[in-house]
C-alpha cells in the first residue's frame, strides 16, 4: 500500500528538491558554454563537449531508471538513491561552475559527467518517489503540480542571479555570473534535499520481481497509453526547443527589443508558476489529458500572435509573452501524473514496480525533442535567408515570424490530436486501482 499522501507544508517540503534540480537547467545552456569559451576552449570544443554530454545524459536515463527500480534497502528505494546522488551532484556543480584558468577539455568533460550522473539519479529517484506517494487519480496531479511549482520557481530564481550580479558587481564577467549561480545552487541542494527526505514516507516493502533487462521495454510496445504520452512529450519538447532556439533572434532582430529578451523569458516563467493551480483545477474537472489539450490549444493561439506583433512595442509584446506563459508549467506536471497512472497499469498487469524506468523514458523524450528542434529550426532560418550578423530584409524577417509563430503551433496541434482520446482516463484508472486493491485484499 502507498504511504499516507503528504499535504500542505509536508507536500511542499517533499517537492522542494525540484527547486535545486530545475535551477541547473538555465546555466547549463546559457551561462556555462560561453564561460568555457572565454576560459580558452575553442567554440568547436565547447560545442562538442556539451553536445556529447547531453547525448550521454539522455542515453543513460533508462539505465539509471532500471538500476533505481532494483534498489532494495530497509530505508526504501528512493531515499538511498537521493542521498547517494547529492554529494556527487554537488561535486559536479563545484567542478563545473568554478573551473580552473585556463580550462581544459578533459576537465570540462569530467565535470559535466559527474554533474549529469548526480543530476539524473536525484531527479529520477525524486519523481519516482512522488509517483508512489498516492494511488489517487487527482492526488497524483496534486503531487506533481507541487514538483512543477518548485521547479519553475527554481528556474525563475536562478535567472535573477546573473541580473543581480550585473547590478552589484562592476564590469561583471561570465565567470562572476557562473560563480554566484554555482554558490546559489550549492547552497540550495543540501537544504532542499534534506527537507524533502524528511517530509514524506516511502513504501518500504517492495517484493515485486523486476523483469529481465531484455523484457523491460515490452510495455512500450504493448501499451497504447504510454506510446501516446511519450509521443506527445516528444512533441512538447520539440515545441519548447523551437521557441527557445529562436527566442533571442526573434526579439532582437524582428521585434527590435534586444534588451528585453530576458525580461520576456522571466514573464513566461513567472506566469507559468502562477498558472499551475489553474491547470490542476482543470484536471480535476475535465481529466488530465483534456487539461493538457486545453493548454496546448491556448499555447497555439498565443504563439500565433507573434506573427502580428509590431516591432518596438514593449508592453504589447510583454502581454503576448505573458499569454504564452499561461501553459508553460502545465504539460510537465500533467504528463508526470499521467505516467504515474501508466505505472500503476503496468503493475496491475505485470506485478513489477518500475517507476524509475518509466520516468527515465519520460525524461528522455523532451530531451530528444529539444535536440531535434535545433536541427529543424536552424535550417529553416537559413532557408528564409536569416543571418544574425547582417541587416535582414523585410521578406526574411517575415519568414522568421512565420517560423516562430506557426512551426510550434503545428506541433501543439499534433499534441491535441494525439491526446484528445487518450485511453487511460479517470474511469480507467479507478478500474485498475480497484483491481489492484482486490488483488492485495485477496
Amino acid at each position: 500500500m502507498s504511504p499516507p499522501e503528504p499535504k500542505g507544508l509536508a507536500l511542499a517540503g517533499f517537492a522542494s528538491p525540484a527547486f535545486a534540480v530545475a535551477a541547473l537547467g538555465l546555466p547549463l545552456s546559457v551561462i556555462l558554454p560561453p564561460l568555457y569559451a572565454e576560459l580558452g576552449l575553442s567554440l568547436n570544443v565547447v560545442g562538442a563537449v556539451f553536445m556529447t554530454m547531453r547525448f550521454f545524459d539522455g542515453l543513460t536515463d533508462p539505465v539509471f531508471g532500471v538500476l533505481g527500480d532494483r534498489i532494495r534497502t530497509r530505508w526504501g528505494r528512493r531515499r538511498p538513491a537521493i542521498v547517494a546522488a547529492v554529494p556527487m551532484l554537488m561535486l559536479g556543480v563545484y567542478l563545473t561552475f568554478f573551473p580552473s584558468t585556463p580550462a581544459t577539455e578533459n576537465e570540462l568533460l569530467v565535470s559535466l559527467l559527474i554533474l549529469y550522473v548526480g543530476w539524473t539519479v536525484l531527479t529520477l529517484a525524486h519523481v519516482a518517489w512522488a509517483s508512489e506517494l498516492t494511488s489517487s487519480y487527482d492526488g497524483r496531479s496534486r503531487v506533481m503540480s507541487y514538483l512543477q511549482y518548485f521547479g519553475l520557481t527554481g528556474s525563475l530564481a536562478v535567472m535573477l542571479v546573473p541580473a543581480a550580479v550585473d547590478v552589484w558587481v562592476p564590469h561583471a564577467a561570465m565567470a562572476d555570473r557562473a560563480r554566484f549561480m554555482g554558490l546559489f545552487i550549492l547552497f540550495a541542494i543540501p537544504v532542499v534535499t534534506t527537507i524533502g527526505l524528511f517530509s514524506a514516507s516511502e513504501r518500504i516493502e517492495s517484493n515485486a520481481e523486476q523483469p529481465p533487462w531484455r523484457d523491460a521495454w515490452e510495455i512500450f510496445l504493448r501499451g497504447t497509453a504510454v506510446r501516446r504520452l511519450l509521443l506527445a512529450d516528444l512533441l512538447t519538447g520539440l515545441q519548447g526547443g523551437i521557441n527557445g532556439a529562436v527566442h533571442f533572434f526573434f526579439v532582437t532582430h524582428v521585434l527590435l527589443l534586444p534588451k528585453s529578451a530576458s525580461i520576456f523569458l522571466i514573464a513566461i516563467f513567472l506566469t507559468g508558476v502562477l498558472c499551475v493551480p489553474l491547470f490542476l483545477q482543470l484536471s480535476y474537472r475535465f481529466d488530465k489529458h483534456r487539461a493538457l489539450c486545453f493548454g496546448a490549444i491556448q499555447s497555439s493561439v498565443a504563439t500565433v500572435l507573434l506573427f502580428v506583433l509590431p516591432a518596438n512595442s514593449f508592453w504589447l509584446t510583454l502581454f503576448v509573452y505573458v499569454f504564452i506563459g499561461v501553459n508553460f508549467g502545465a504539460s510537465t506536471f500533467l504528463m508526470r501524473s499521467m505516467m504515474a497512472d501508466i505505472i500503476e497499469e503496468d503493475r496491475a498487469y505485470t506485478g513489477a514496480e518500475r517507476s524509475a524506468l518509466f520516468y527515465s523514458i519520460l525524461t528522455l523524450t523532451p530531451k530528444l525533442g529539444s535536440a531535434l528542434a535545433v536541427g529543424l529550426v536552424y535550417p529553416l532560418l537559413a532557408w528564409v535567408g536569416f543571418s544574425p550578423t547582417i541587416v535582414n530584409s523585410s521578406e526574411t524577417l517575415t519568414g522568421v515570424r512565420f517560423i516562430v509563430a506557426f512551426t510550434p503551433t503545428l506541433v501543439t496541434a499534433c499534441v491535441v490530436l494525439i491526446m484528445w482520446k487518450y485511453p487511460l482516463d479517470r474511469a480507467a484508472q479507478q478500474s485498475i486501482r480497484a483491481r489492484l486493491d482486490a488483488k492485495q485484499a485477496g
